[in-house]
């Protein structure tokens, strides 16, 4: 047959602009070549099935060098095939798509991609695409066309003209295509045959279509190993365990079956065996069995950030990389649905087992949590399930709020202060200082109507035992110099007798006399400025917003008391107002620092001076 050439034509737009527009704008990276021409041998193979259920499916990749060192790649696929009018139309006009034709039907969904885009695509890793086409639709008469090459290159420029069939290679001379590149200087690893390799699984593994790589066979597994059907559950549970291992690199702790038949969604979700921080999900999406990213987190709720979640969609809309999906309602309900199907897992699984030994529990607290906060229904599970630091040891908020009342703190530090004295009172307390706690425990009262409420300095002084009248009066001039000493930083003096006998002291903080103690330093700093405003706000009083509790218990604080007023008692009710700072876990100013250097001076030099007296007279 002899050759029919059009002559050298030019592209309908500035090529190198469109492929730099791609590589750098539109596209992740020059590996999403190989994916798009996939497609594109994906959605003739669909084509040809169409018109011919007989058709053999075959997607062919071949990996050589030439002589000068540069590496090729031909990809085969015995699909539909182009005629030369369609090679013109289709891949010299951007934008265009076979999958458009009318003969197939206007916007079939059973494509994947657009012919014209993806093609170009290969512009990114080689300076000229040549590709072989035979169709396989017939005229009138039974015959087919006569086979067509298209080539294009980088210059912006195309040339299209029928060929005869000895110049197509053999898998397509009944039909099919075959796409020929030759890669950049620059680009040479993208058309090694490991690369090749990789990206073809990584993209492909599951397409349902065999994908051969000359010289090692059929490398793609073709199936949904989720959808498999296996001889027991444990041998699902092992397949799956293994398919999870090989795709995110660890050893999931449990699996959870995802599935939204609606919306042709099928999937896996595995838990991770550490705990990670929110934000970090990144699950793997495929869009009819072709990887759309591995990196996607919108198709879960933020919260699901405990799970690697592995999904196939048919129905799911892709931005116009193809590497995102887009936002839209489907997109909304599809996560809506996918995070309840989690949600009852972990009702069903997790609750029914209690938390006592659940590595779940232990590993996955802060996600549930973050459930909780979002969600009414989860509150409950949560509040019967997660454990929770408390004066009492590990207990669920249930076991904790058994009293009728739910007492907790807002700070760790908080929490670290007050816990020795609440527990040897008999007060339960809990921590709450950590993520989505304070939320959490508001939810609590105004959700399910609980006793909720912040832990104060009046719960524990009145648990506290009072000194008995006359210790009050052999004390009082000693108490009554230590409020003198300790009023200039803002704090009151208490003698109580608590356990542990080792804590001589603990610092109670009041939030409301706190808030006061700053309003008034503000006003006396700028009494021009807010004068007249924070005088509305300030209220009148002596309360201080820090006690000092001073545990008579404390053989310490018993020598202390019943020392001489003078230098060696000031240092030592400065000694133990740092000391509480410390457990309260504030740190001491550069002030605060410079007093305590000072006492512990004056009392090293007190407890010397007596050490040598008693040397000298012994």
């Amino acid at each position: 047959m002899g050759l029919k050439d059009s002559g050298s034509e030019r592209f309908q737009v500035d090529l190198s602009g469109v492929v730099n527009l791609l590589s750098k704008n539109l596209y992740s990276g020059p590996q999403v070549y190989l994916r798009e021409l996939l497609q594109n041998a994906v959605d003739a193979l669909t084509a040809a099935v169409a018109l011919n259920p007989k058709t053999p499916q075959l997607i062919q990749l071949s990996c050589n060098s030439t002589a000068a060192g540069n590496n090729t790649l031909q990809i085969c696929d015995t699909g539909v095939g182009l005629t030369t009018a369609q090679a013109r139309e289709l891949l010299s006009t951007i934008g265009r798509s076979s999958k458009r034709d009318s003969e197939l039907g206007e916007g079939r969904a059973e494509f994947l991609g657009q012919f014209g885009i993806g093609m170009l695509a290969a512009f990114m890793v080689a300076d000229e695409i040549r590709v072989l086409t035979q169709s396989r639709v017939t005229a009138p008469d039974g015959t087919l066309p006569p086979p067509t090459e298209w080539v294009g290159r980088a210059d912006g420029t195309f040339v299209v003209r029928e060929t005869d069939s000895s110049t197509l290679p053999e898998i397509i001379r009944a039909g099919g295509t075959a796409v020929q590149l030759v890669a950049k200087s620059d680009t040479l690893h993208w058309l090694e045959r490991s690369t090749v390799k990789e990206l073809a699984l990584n993209y492909g593994d599951l397409l349902p279509l065999p994908i051969e790589l000359v010289g090692e066979g059929i490398i793609n597994r073709r199936y949904l190993p989720w959808m498999e059907t296996y001889s027991d559950q444990a041998s699902r549970t092992q397949a799956l365990m293994q398919f999870g291992k090989e795709l995110f690199g660890f050893k999931p702790m449990h699996i959870i079956d995802l599935n939204v038949p609606a919306l042709g969604i099928t999937g896996v979700a595995y838990v991770l065996p550490q705990q990670v921080a929110p934000g970090s999900g990144q699950h793997r999406v495929y869009l009819k069995r072709m990887l759309l990213s591995n990196r996607l987190d919108n198709v879960l709720p933020d919260w699901a950030f405990f799970v690697r979640a592995v999904i196939d969609t048919d129905s799911l809309k892709p931005t116009a990389s193809r590497e995102q999906l887009h936002e839209d309602e489907t997109l909304l309900i599809a996560r809506e649905v996918l995070g309840q199907q989690l949600k009852d897992w972990i009702r069903n699984h997790v609750a029914a087992d209690g938390f006592y030994g659940s590595e779940f529990l232990q590993t996955h607290h802060l996600a549930l949590r973050a459930v909780a906060v979002q969600d009414s229904d989860m509150l409950e599970v949560v509040a019967d399930t997660v454990p929770y630091e408390t004066t009492d040891g590990a207990l669920t908020l249930r076991q904790a709020v058994a009293s009728g009342e739910l007492l907790y703190t807002t700070t760790v530090p908080a929490f670290r202060r007050l816990s020795p004295v609440a527990r040897a009172a008999g007060i339960t307390v809990v921590n709450g200082g950590y993520a989505y706690d304070a939320d959490l425990i508001a939810k609590l009262k105004s959700d399910l109507q609980w006793s909720v409420r912040e832990l104060e300095s009046a719960d524990l002084t009145q648990a506290l035992t009072e000194p008995s009248l006359e210790r009050e009066m052999a004390t009082g001039d000693a108490i009554a110099k230590a409020r003198t000493l300790l009023g200039q930083v803002d704090c009151d003096v208490l003698l109580r007798r608590f356990e542990p006998e080792s804590i001589p002291a603990m610092l109670l903080r009041d939030a409301d006399a706190e808030f006061q103690h700053e309003l008034s330093e503000v006003r006396e700093s700028t009494p021009d400025l807010w004068g007249g405003l924070l005088d509305a706000f300030i209220e009148t009083g002596e309360a201080k917003s820090r006690t000092l509790v001073l545990n008579d218990s404390a053989e310490v604080v018993q020598t202390l008391l019943a020392a001489k007023h003078g230098e060696v008692f000031d240092a030592g009710v400065v000694a133990l107002y740092s000391s509480a700072l410390a457990l309260a876990g504030e740190g001491l100013s550069s002030g605060e620092s410079a007093d305590l250097s000072h006492a512990l001076e004056t009392l090293l030099q007190h407890a010397l001076s007596s050490s040598q007296g008693r040397d000298s007279n012994g």
